[in-house]
């Protein structure tokens, strides 16, 4: 703490503070002039701000309400703080654990509420956690870790819950219903006095479906954890109460306006996968950072690529809803081709610098609401919340100019939408206020936000009266001076001005007995020691006194002010809330479309044609995360037709040549080939294409014909965890059995090595009847490509011929002329028509290093089960080795059985020895058997 004297530097002391700035929002509509724009602040010292470390833990609040009836209908609400907004989903019937799975990965949720009757299965899954369930948490894609709460299942009522919706303050807006709190806390001016109880579901109904029972009694149940943490975190009548946990808008939603993907999927196909962050210092357990960063994913590969908070979010929210609307669909297709024409290239460049400058305007609006300008313990005045909304303003018209000046943009949708979303003259009329003002200059100086000066004449005269107080600080002490006897005059070192503790006089200290050289003696005073600081004594007398009364705490009364002034100022700012609101989620949509455009252009990708055609025609695909690892990468095609439905109208067709080609394609198709070959890859591709083609991004391909796909369902993954009671077969058997239950003619499954986990003739039958099933579905059958090893299925021809099926397999070049066993086969990765005859598993061991003798015996054996030989009979023939010596065994056998060998008499050791010379002589292959001497020759 820095004094104000005549020795002391004339500097204004530092006084860091979080100002309580403004508690309530005002109304909607402000006054709109056309100033000047604002002055830009420091630019690039807040290009590398974290939004997210700015002590953001309440803002990133998801509160989600599951409830799961015995016979699988779901409902769900969840809460998002950041966006104050409640969503609630339509109720589906026979839901399943797998869409609940869906949810937690959407919303990512930090607390879950389940009632206490709810579905056994469901809690069983929410009781996991975060933990994924393959037990790895570097490729998890759930979310961080939640809450589970288990509440009373009357807090799930219907009817409570419904009131809960109707006691909610709604305002009609001219673009959607704000609700700010709930009735209990605020009399209802706008609600239920207004009309009677029917009149009030009349209204809620109109943006809530309320047959969607179980979701009504979620979102009850989400309301009500609201009402207690604002119970337990404010005080009764606390004014921050009106602005946590507020809700400004209801939204419903359902799933199927968008393609079904569930964790199994998003795992298989690589769409989200997160790891530990390699920084352990950001590795923490607060909801801001939850230490974990994107992996390689095919979201990895755009996240990098937006520039903001909210396009970040955005974006990862395109990837896991991917649209079933066409039109939605060809729209980003359309706004992706406009933004990389080579015409628009430094535009595209000037809008990305532009975007990396702004920050997400709800989190700073959150802050202002709060009466906090300096959040988190890493902010600086530099980039404090003043400086983001400045900024902020002053490039989003710039942004809004950029697009004003690119021709044709008034015909792409986004671009219309910002330019209809943002309002130029109340941006500019924010910057301004801002600017004039916030003295950023002097605020750096000072380590706190300052007011310029004209904004008030009183904050003026203050600063002036504080600015010259070395002058009359030096005045004063020299009249003290004068007061005190000539002895003492060389023990008063001056006066100084401390912020709370006023004026003082400073006094040498006496080493020897510890007190002040000079304590007033000669004056009728009383001089306090207030003190001690670096050999000197702070001393508080009659004149201190005096000028404490008469000029007070100039640097306190100077705080005070300001934050006065800041408060009008953020009352006026808030004026303009859903202006600046608007604008950064517009910004934010924005921000996604162009991350997907810059990343098309990066990758080399093209346009797809969407169809509602159920086809599926790819030319020259291929993997957009292997090609990115691997020197050089063979792309392939696919052509495949689902079933067209009965009684369904036409689908739309432009009649084109890959449309009139994929009428006579199969729906499914069986891979085989050598491991190692590509098969995976290959299926993974295939759906990835999908995938991103929904979204509405371009796809790494020569061209493609894409119909709406509403389901990936995958059997490829099997993320084994300790925490699940189920083996690997049996999570292979739960997801097939999900893709044949949930299966609908417009969805593309999935099937990779299933079968593998049980005995081989058990996984063929397997094989074969899932793939039986899928077949002879006629109209209603699926898109289905399988990769399999079991190629007894097909010698066996066990699967029956069909026009719908089709077989292809990954092409190798095989030489056995080579020497080195690794040269013998050569992988070209490219799909052929027609299955292959052997999977090459013993040429892959010899590759892998196995013995080459291991790898002979192996080829025999399968060489024998191919030709349906009795391996039994054939592993039991002796060798040629073993016959020999079975034939020696035999032969000497019979020789010992011809001889006649009577009891010999006893004539001592020439008896043993006898017989020793007749067994030699058998045993070696002696003479013939007439020339052994028998017991009458040799006197037995």
């Amino acid at each position: 703490m820095t004094p104000r004297s005549a020795i002391y530097s004339p500097q204004l002391p530092a006084h860091p503070q979080r100002q309580r700035l403004s508690l309530r929002p005002s109304s909607l509509r402000g006054t709109s002039t056309t100033p000047a724009p604002p002055n830009p602040v420091e630019e690039d010292s807040l290009d590398g701000l974290n939004d997210d470390s700015l002590d953001a833990d309440a803002l990133n609040e998801v509160i989600m309400a599951l409830d799961m009836k015995e016979n699988g209908n779901l409902g769900c609400a969840y809460y998002i703080a950041a966006d104050e907004a409640l969503f609630l989903l339509e109720d589906v019937a026979a839901a399943g654990v797998e869409i609940v799975e869906t949810l937690l990965v959407h919303a990512k949720p930090t607390t879950v509420l389940t009632p206490a009757r709810t579905s056994q299965a469901l809690l069983s899954l929410l009781a996991k956690g975060s933990d994924s369930e393959d037990g790895d948490d570097h490729d998890r894609t759930w979310p961080a870790a939640y809450i589970l709460r288990t509440l009373k299942s009357t807090d799930f009522r219907y009817e409570s819950a419904r009131d809960k919706l109707l006691d909610l303050r709604t305002q009609q807006g001219d673009h959607a219903i704000v609700l700010v709190s709930v009735a209990d806390e605020l009399g209802d001016e706008h609600g239920r006095e207004q009309g009677s109880m029917q009149g009030s579901l009349l209204r809620l109904g109109t943006f809530v479906n309320l047959e969607s029972r179980l979701t009504i009694g979620c979102a009850g149940a989400v309301l009500g954890d609201i009402q207690r943490r604002r119970t337990a975190q404010y005080l009764p009548n606390d004014p921050d109460a009106l602005v946590a946990f507020a809700i400004r808008s209801v939204e419903m939603f359902s799933l199927f306006d968008s393609m079904f993907v569930n964790a199994d999927t998003l795992v298989s196909l690589q769409i989200l996968q997160s790891e530990f962050h390699p920084n352990n210092q950001m590795r923490g357990p607060d909801k801001s950072n939850a230490g974990a960063k994107e992996s390689l994913s095919v979201y990895g590969l755009f996240h990098f690529l937006a520039c903001t908070p909210q396009g970040k979010s955005k974006l990862r929210k395109v990837f896991l809803r991917p649209s079933l609307d066409i039109d939605l669909i060809t729209a980003r297709q359309r706004t992706i081709s406009f933004f990389i024409r080579p015409e628009h290239s430094d535009a595209l460049a000037t809008l990305t610098k532009d975007l990396r400058k702004i920050r997400n305007m709800r989190t700073s609006i959150a802050h202002l609401q709060k009466g906090v300008d300096t959040p988190g313990q890493r902010a600086t005045v530099a980039n404090n919340v003043w400086a983001a909304i400045q900024r902020f303003a002053l490039h989003t018209l710039q942004i809004h100019e950029t697009l004003a000046q690119m021709s044709g943009a008034e015909k792409i949708p986004i671009v219309r939408k910002v330019t209809e979303s943002i309002y130029p003259a109340t941006l500019r009329l924010v910057g301004e206020v801002i600017s004039r003002t916030i003295d950023f200059e002097q605020s750096r100086e000072r380590q706190r936000t300052a007011v310029k000066q004209g904004i008030d004449a009183n904050l003026d005269e203050m600063k002036r009266s504080y600015e010259g107080m070395d002058n009359f600080l030096t005045e004063v002490n020299n009249r003290l001076r004068s007061d005190i006897p000539e002895w003492a005059q060389k023990y008063v070192q001056g006066c100084v001005f401390y912020p709370q503790l006023g004026f003082l006089t400073v006094v040498s200290l006496n080493s020897d007995t510890g007190k002040a050289n000079y304590e007033g003696e000669g004056l009728n005073d009383v001089w306090d020691h207030m003190f001690t600081n670096d050999g000197v004594i702070y001393c508080k007398n009659r004149r201190m006194k005096e000028m404490d009364e008469r000029f007070g705490d100039a640097y306190c009364m100077i705080i005070d002010r300001e934050i006065e002034v800041l408060h009008e100022l953020s009352v006026r700012l808030l004026e303009h809330e859903d202006a600046i609101l608007a604008a950064s989620d517009v910004l934010g949509e924005l921000d996604s479309i162009l991350a997907l455009a810059i990343g098309s252009r990066k990758y080399n990708w093209v346009a797809p044609r969407m169809t509602t055609e159920n086809v599926l025609h790819i030319q020259g695909g291929r993997h957009p995360l292997q090609e990115l690892v691997v020197p050089s990468f063979v792309s392939n095609g696919c052509h495949l037709r689902a079933g067209d439905g009965a009684g369904v109208e036409n689908p739309r067709s432009d009649g084109s040549s890959a449309s009139q080609n994929s009428k006579d394609a199969p729906s499914t198709l069986v891979l085989t080939g050598p491991n190692h070959s590509g098969k995976s890859v290959y299926l993974k591709q295939v759906a990835v294409i999908v995938y991103l083609a929904h979204i509405g991004c371009f796809i790494p391909a020569e061209r493609a014909t894409i119909g709406l796909t509403d389901r990936i369902l995958t059997r490829i993954a099997t993320r084994e965890s300790v925490v699940r009671q189920e083996s690997a077969f049996a999570i292979d058997l739960r997801q097939a059995a999900f893709a044949i239950n949930f299966a609908t003619r417009r969805s593309l499954i999935l099937i990779d090595e299933f079968g593998k986990g049980t005995d081989s003739a058990d996984g063929a039958g397997l094989v074969t009847a899932l793939l039986h099933h899928f077949t002879v579905l006629g109209s209603e059958r699926p898109k289905l490509l399988a990769a399999t090893h079991y190629h007894e299925i097909f010698e066996g021809n066990f699967l029956s011929e069909s026009p719908h099926l089709s077989f292809a397999h990954m092409d190798v070049h095989i030489d056995f002329d080579a020497s080195n066993a690794e040269d013998q086969l050569t992988y070209l990765f490219k799909l052929k028509p027609g299955r292959s005859v052997s999977s090459f598993g013993s040429r892959c061991a010899a590759m892998n290093g196995i013995d080459g003798a291991v790898v002979k015996r192996a080829e025999a054996i399968m060489l024998l089960l191919v030709r349906g030989e009795d391996l039994e009979a054939v592993c039991s023939k002796l060798s040629v080795t073993e016959e020999a010596r079975l034939e020696e065994a035999e032969s000497v056998a019979r020789a010992f059985l011809e001889h006649d060998i009577e009891a010999p008499k006893p004539k001592g050791k020439q008896v043993d020895g006898t017989y020793r010379a007749t067994l030699g002589k058998i045993l070696v292959g002696g003479p013939s058997i007439s020339d052994i001497p028998t017991t009458a020759d040799n006197g037995w």
